[in-house]
Parts: structure tokens; sequence; C-alpha cells
């Protein structure tokens, strides 16, 4: 059964992962208006991401030091802000500024959001099907971020696919402020220098992925060659990110749900940012478009591997699955990796 807590955190998760995909389909509609560089597209990209993932970390421990709840509107409401100013952007340099503002939004909110699911959600059972379902949140609102902006790009203008996010975000602020219970804030230590920096770092590597080549593409793989594989890899991502989130909000303390909500989402965000930025300079670096991408896609496929490789190799094996009914389908979960 849906709780308003469970409603309330997936609406402002959906509209975080939302603004991952649905700028996309509107960046031909930004180049034509604001008459903005292939490098300031990307920056109206990956702008977003790499806040979003730089601050997650200190998403995660503000949520724990003064509160999940607290933390939560905050994100919510500085991203709702923020959505207004990409509206209303009326240059490339202003859409990026309020690109990176909503990132921060984005960071602050996504802790605190497992959190509040953990603090509504004490039974095990419970907590792993809630889970369950803001994972699931984020592949729909993936999904639906290129369908949704190309309608609103196609039927308006590219500046409906940030209001959009207002009236979604109102909803869940008014929802968090009235049914979802705050979890007590456990006093924790931030390491500001450590922020900084690694902001710093990321940013710079993130800026020198960008900037490195201009040439972002001639001939477009065919659609067809394109969805089994992506079809497959989107898959496989909804299998990992719901048992990877479980796992870690389940071996993590109570009193830091926050911070390793912040890791868990840090570790995925991160991986969005460099995405962005180095496959798309593999692509445009390369002298036509089709070796670029197969290089490009190679690259995200080893990283792939590795990674099940090092889980295959390191975590331990999960004790027997729960099973539950949830909206007239059955769910598998796995329980603590203890």
């Amino acid at each position: 059964m849906l709780s308003v807590a469970l409603v309330a955190v997936c609406l402002g998760y959906f509209m975080v992962i939302l603004d991952t995909t649905i700028v996309n389909v509107a960046l031909p509609a930004l180049r034509e208006d604001l008459g903005a560089t292939v490098s300031g597209l990307q920056w109206v990209v990956d702008g977003y991401l790499l806040m979003f993932a730089a601050l997650l970390l200190s998403g995660g421990v503000l949520a724990d030091r003064i509160g999940a709840r607290q933390v939560f509107q905050l994100g919510l409401g500085l991203f709702v802000l923020a959505s207004v100013g990409c509206g209303l952007a009326p240059t490339t340099v202003v859409l990026v500024i309020a690109r990176l503002v909503q990132g921060v939004g984005a960071a602050l909110a996504v802790p605190a959001s497992l959190a509040l699911l953990r603090a509504a959600y004490p039974e095990t059972a419970a907590r792993a099907r809630a889970i369950g379902m803001w994972g699931g949140i984020a592949g729909v609102a993936a999904a639906a971020g290129p369908i949704l902006g190309g309608v609103l790009v196609t039927t308006a203008s590219w500046r409906l696919v940030f209001f959009v996010n207002i009236p979604i975000g109102l909803l869940a602020l008014v929802l968090i402020a009235r049914r979802v219970p705050a979890p007590d804030p456990r006093p924790r230590g931030l390491d500001p220098a450590a922020q900084v920096t690694g902001v710093l770092a990321l940013a710079a590597l993130t800026l020198a992925l960008i900037e490195g080549g201009h040439v972002i593409a001639g001939a477009h793989t065919p659609y067809p060659l394109l969805i089994a594989p992506l079809v497959a890899a989107g898959f496989g991502m909804s299998f990992t990110m719901p048992a990877a989130t479980t796992a870690v909000m389940e071996g993590a303390p109570a009193e830091r749900a926050g911070l390793a909500s912040g890791a868990i989402n840090a570790s995925r965000q991160v991986g969005g940012v460099i995405g962005v930025a180095l496959l798309g300079a593999v692509v445009s670096g390369s002298a036509t478009f089709i070796p670029g991408l197969h290089i490009a896609v190679i690259i995200a496929g080893a990283a792939f591997l590795s990674g099940a490789v090092l889980t295959f190799v390191t975590v331990r094996r999960a004790q027997p699955a729960i099973r539950g009914d949830v909206g007239g389908g059955v769910w598998w979960f796995g329980r603590s990796l203890r």
C-alpha cells in the first residue's frame, strides 16, 4: 500500500531524475533560440549532473545533521526556484548557472529522500519494497524525460521543459510538510575543505573533457541497431540499482542513513557527469561519428563489466529473498547482506 511519505518522496525523486534526460531533446531548440555553442549545450546538460554528483555526500551529512525533512524541503524548494530561472533564462550563461543551482537542490533532496523512507518504514521487508519503488521511479523518470520533453518542445517551447517541474515540486513540498514524519537529526561534522576540493576536482575534470574537443558529429547510427542494446542496458540498470541501494541502506546504521544515501547516489551521479563529458569528447574527437561512438560504448561497457567483476569478488552473497505483492505484481528483494 502506498503511503503519503512514499508518494511525496517519489514525486521529488521523479522530478530530479526527469531533469537528467528531459533537457536532451530540447538542445536543438536551445541552440536555435539562445545561439548556444556545442560546449554551451554540454554545460547545460553536464552542469546539472556536476553539482548533483559533487554535493551528494554533503547533502547526506546535512540530512543526518539538521534533519532529513528540512533538507528535503530545502532541496526541493531550491530546485523549483532554479527551474523557474531555467525557464526564464535569456542567455546560455544564465541557463547554465540556473542548471548548476538545480544540481545543488537535487543533491540536497535525494539523500534526504532515502533517509525519510527509512524512518517511514521501520520494518525491513516494507522498507525494501519502498526502496524498490523509489528505484523504479528513477527508471520511469529517465524514460519519460525524452518523451515528455519532445512533446513540450514540439507543441509549445523548450522553456516548458523546466516549468513542468514547478507543479511537481510544489505538490511534493505540500505533502512532505503535512504528512511525512521527520527523523531525529544526529549531530555530525561537516568537512568543507574536502567538499570544496571534491567539487573543484570534478569540475576541472568535466571542463577538460568537455572543452577538449570541438569537432560533438557526422552520420548517425541507424535507430534499429541501437534499440536492442539500449533496452538490455535499461534492464540491467533496473535490476542493479534497487538491489544496490537496498544493500547499502540496510548495511548502514540508522543514524547514518543520509550519509549512506549520499554515497550510493554520489557514485551514480559522478558516473553520469564523467559519462556525458568523456563519452561526448570521445565521439566529438573522432574523425567520423561511428568510430567515436564505438569507442565510447566500449568504454562504458568496460566500466559496467568492471563493476560486475568487483561485485562478484568482494560482495557477500545475500540471504534468501523476500517475496511481496506490490500493485498486483510479485517483487523479490534481497535481505540484508550479513
